[in-house]
């Protein structure tokens, strides 16, 4: 899950930037340009100057990299003005390609972030308390009819810098920072182009995050990018602009939430679109806020409320008051939907669950996942991968052991992952027969060394059932909820205190013996645990009347001494970063700055989590696949066992020599209860927002602890 929006958006942003120092030096002159490209030993070399879009007094002019906005059409009128919504799109394309001396491949970062985001715009205070039909976002609006036309070096020869370099109103970034993360790419000669989707800051529609609508509106781009769709100079001269200059070859990369929409796009099987690169992306955002009938916070709902952040209309009193009656209805029916299904798979999470609509996939994907990233965890990637699978095309995973950034700097395997990426896209994008589709399908890289291993099948594995032996030696653990909301405050303190780095997730196992059950696995040293770990247990309760009764499973690796070991692991309470180290100066060519070479660091610490899992006690028996647990089980009897089976977060772990493999039981997890800043402990369920008392009795001799094993 995220700790916050704003902290999602910082770490984004910082960690995918390479070169984005900023200057105000004169704009350079043009470099000579080779044309169309220079490849040596399978990559794309740099042939460009670098020009700082953001640099004082900034033109187009003399620079070797053109930059202008276009506004793409879309078929739908999700606002309800009659109009086919626009999307706004900033694109950087080489001149050289805009002259016609060669035709660009195209990276697209569909980042809804970038056109302006800000945690002030709470979907609570937009509501407007009336049913929304969201038939109504599948309109079609009418067409505009051109009145003229320009090209592309006629469109950045008129560009307004104040189009892309602007500070977000009713927020605290700029505009556009992420598209400085492709300067790499721009001096090699790629174009890049960033567009944020509808609703966004700039375009046109309602931001429904998640939903078709949105799909569609990036779909759009992807299509105008290969010539088979309109987009103007602006939103109201007709004059309309062709990519001229694209190859008809896209790319579509992002992280988080821009690292969602390549997986969303990819289910349409858009002509043109011919590899995706997501990082850290949501596959289901059932997966990312619930888990097996439970909602991983105290709010069910939260798809509203990223979409509120990034709704560029609000920005704007002109624009709010056109979309406002609308819009305020729309986020409160998803508010409504979410909360209904308070974590229970339904309708409003079907329509946001890409990894089933894999029949429609028609690219390849390299698909990057943090081990450690327990904000985007590795069951969407392990999701995409099945998708891939099913529909026949290629796809390549890499997990490494940070939390929620990208790779850049980092070396996988023995070669820096923009070496990696830009022969990636060289051969996608170019058709350049450099070997890279033939990478191995999944690389990990170790949590012991931080080596790399490569195997041929992600999901290659062979379950064996370890022993499970309580600590308590009882016959039946009897459990409760009371404390724990209040508890994990109190051992967790300020989250932003740095010399609690040594026991970031020790409150797992130091939960007292009313709050949780450990049961100390017999788990060899050495072995590696390489998938999805299963936990089958008995339960029964005495709230059966009660909804919401979050189970939480968490396997936590300890030394055998109880001493402190280095682990990657975060300085705050597994947060989204994973601290590194600069090991080096990344040369990027073209005149950008120098970027970092990175590794990732180990914190000491005296528990590490390996894995996490959670269920509802309302829903036993559930499957691995969210369909299977669609409504929660009716008339559940108190004192009653029932059967549960916890399908714990993908993993790659290795258990280091003197060290032990526990499981931990509880009821609400301590981190979630920490997360929610706003909840409130309440012994009487009078609300759905209230961490209520109940409890649960574990029957430990019909503990299973299957794991897979390399």
């Amino acid at each position: 899950m995220r700790k916050s929006l704003s902290l999602l958006l910082a770490l984004t942003i910082c960690m995918l930037c390479v070169g984005c120092a900023s200057t105000n030096s004169a704009t350079p002159a043009p470099a000579a340009i080779k044309e169309p490209l220079e490849i040596k030993d399978g990559m794309a070399q740099p042939m460009l100057t670098w020009s700082d879009y953001r640099a004082e007094g900034y033109t187009n002019e003399g620079s070797d990299i053109l930059r202008f906005c276009t506004y793409v059409e879309t078929d739908k009128d999700t606002d309800g003005d009659g109009m086919a919504d626009l999307v706004k799109a900033f694109v950087q394309v080489p001149r050289a390609a805009a002259e016609g001396k060669y035709k660009a491949g195209v990276i697209y970062d569909p980042f809804p972030y970038d056109a302006g985001f800000s945690e002030k715009l709470d979907a609570k205070n937009m509501y407007e308390k009336k049913p929304f039909d969201y038939n109504t976002l599948y309109k079609d609006g009418k067409k505009r009819t051109p009145a003229s036309s320009k090209s592309s070096l006629e469109a950045a020869e008129e560009a307004n810098p104040k189009d892309w370099n602007y500070s977000v109103p009713g927020g605290d970034t700029q505009a556009y920072d992420n598209a400085s993360s492709y300067n790499y790419f721009l001096v090699r000669g790629f174009a890049v182009v960033s567009a944020c989707g509808i609703g966004t800051y700039g375009s046109e529609g309602f931001e429904v995050c998640g939903m078709e609508p949105e799909r569609d509106s990036h779909k759009c781009v992807v299509e105008w990018l290969t010539g088979d769709r309109a987009a103007y100079t602006d939103k109201t001269s007709g004059i309309q602009i062709a990519a001229d200059w694209s190859n008809g070859n896209v790319a579509m990369t992002g992280t988080s939430y821009g690292g969602t929409l390549p997986f969303e796009v990819a289910t349409t099987g858009v002509k043109g679109l011919k590899t995706i690169v997501p990082i850290a992306g949501i596959a289901s955002w059932y997966d990312y806020t619930s888990s097996q009938g439970i909602p991983l916070l105290l709010e069910a709902d939260y798809t509203n409320q990223l979409a509120a952040a990034n709704s560029g209309g609000v920005f704007t009193d002109e624009e709010w008051t056109k979309i406002k009656p609308g819009y305020g209805s729309y986020l409160w029916q998803v508010h409504q939907d979410e909360e209904d299904a308070n974590g229970d798979y339904a309708d409003i999470w079907d329509a946001m669950n890409y990894a089933d609509d894999y029949e429609g996939i028609a690219c390849s994907a390299l698909i990057v996942q943090g081990l450690n990233d327990f904000n985007v965890a590795a069951n969407h990637a392990d999701s995409m991968m099945q998708a891939f699978s099913k529909s026949g095309q290629t796809a390549k995973l890499v997990l490494h052991q940070g939390a929620h950034i990208s790779l850049n700097g980092i070396n996988v395997n023995g070669t820096l992952w923009e070496e990696i990426l830009n022969k990636w896209l060289c051969h996608y994008l170019y058709d350049v027969q450099n070997g890279i589709e033939n990478m191995a399908q999944v690389s990990v890289q170790s949590n012991v060394d931080s080596s790399w291993k490569t195997y041929d099948k992600w999901r290659d594995f062979s379950y064996e059932q370890v022993k499970a032996t309580p600590v308590s030696e009882e016959q039946q653990t009897t459990l409760s909820s009371a404390g724990v909301a209040e508890y994990s405050s109190e051992v967790m303190g300020n989250p932003k205190d740095k010399s609690r780095a040594n026991s970031d997730q020790a409150y797992y196992i130091s939960l007292d013996s009313q709050k949780a059950a450990r049961y100390t696995l017999d788990v060899p040293e050495g072995r590696t645990i390489f998938g999805v770990p299963e936990v089958r247990v008995k339960l029964s309760t005495q709230d059966a009347d009660k909804d919401g009764l979050m189970v939480t499973a968490v396997l936590v690796d300890t030394k055998d001494d109880a001493s402190d070991f280095d682990a990657f692991t975060s300085s705050e309470p597994l947060c989204e970063t994973i601290p590194d180290k600069k090991v080096g100066k990344l040369a990027i060519g073209g005149g950008v700055p120098d970027g970092a070479l990175r590794e990732f660091t180990k914190l000491p610490t005296n528990a590490k989590v390996v894995s996490y899992g959670w269920t509802d006690l309302k829903n036993p028996g559930c499957g691995s696949d969210p369909k299977e647990y669609v409504t929660q089980t009716e008339g559940l009897e108190n004192g009653a066992p029932y059967d549960y089976t916890f399908y714990m977060l993908p993993t790659a772990y290795t258990l280091e020599p003197g060290h032990s493999l526990s499981l931990v039981l509880t009821t609400w997890d301590p981190y979630r209860a920490f997360l929610d800043e706003d909840y409130k402990v309440n012994p009487q369920r009078d609300a759905r927002y209230s961490y209520y008392t109940y409890g649960y009795t574990i029957n430990n001799d019909s503990l299973e602890v299957r794991l897979p094993f390399k």
